[in-house]
């Protein structure tokens, strides 16, 4: 039995194939990203290009799906796409180990993707990259925050617009500044509910949130089948 013959048996050869032959483009290979990394690649994605900057770190361990003891210090990149290839090694994967911001963008025209994951925590990039994509007709879909949850219940896919409310500091911002940029009905994740915790600790220099295995590999897998989902139609 093929590796994919169960995922065809769920969805046809048709909807299988438009999905697989395209090209997405994951930025952030975190908590978030990973997952979606893990879920593309299970599937059969046949080309993926993954842009982070960052190395795993020892607080990776309990939630990012590519960490493990024996890659910290490495580059989240090739611990990514070696994860990857381990699980479809038919699939072309392309890394780039850059931090995306205004300055390079146009590097994401020149991938020509059929769909981009947004899963970075920057915020100026994050609004960077969202404006890009919109300028340039290009499809994407952010996450917006995960950190101080333990609790699953109540992550949605939805405009940025219905996260008014919900406690997520990374939602509101976003939300208003594209507001400011004239940009509306941008598809994110997020979840309805007010984190439990708002509790920061320090790490690597960074104040970080509070985080479990649970919410960010969710938001990774709902991603990736709204991706998915979307490239099917």
């Amino acid at each position: 039995m093929a590796f994919n013959e169960r995922t065809l048996m769920t969805i046809g050869t048709e909807k299988y194939e438009k999905i697989i032959n395209s090209h997405i483009v994951l930025v952030g290979a975190g908590g978030v990203g990973g997952a979606a990394l893990e879920c593309f690649a299970r599937f059969g994605i046949k080309k993926i290009t993954i842009i982070d900057f960052d190395i795993i770190d020892e607080t990776n361990l309990n939630r990012q799906i590519i960490s493990n003891v024996e890659n910290i210090g490495d580059y989240k990149v090739e611990v990514a796409k070696k994860r990857a290839l381990s699980i479809n090694p038919n699939c072309e994967i392309t890394t780039y180990n850059m931090f995306i911001q205004k300055e390079n963008l146009n590097i994401i025209s020149k991938l020509s993707p059929d769909f981009v994951v947004d899963a970075i925590d920057s915020v100026k990039s994050k609004l960077d990259l969202i404006e890009y994509c919109r300028e340039n007709d290009i499809k994407i879909i952010s996450s917006m925050g995960t950190g101080n949850r333990f609790s699953i219940d109540g992550f949605v896919i939805d405009t940025v617009e219905n996260t008014a409310g919900n406690g997520c500091g990374l939602s509101r911002v976003i939300r208003q500044e594209l507001r400011k940029r004239g940009i509306n009905g941008h598809i994110s994740l997020f979840n309805k509910y007010p984190p439990q915790s708002k509790s920061v600790n320090s790490s690597n220099g960074r104040h970080a949130p509070g985080s479990t295995v649970f919410a960010p590999n969710l938001a990774g897998i709902m991603i990736a089948q709204y991706v998915c989902e979307q490239l099917s139609k």
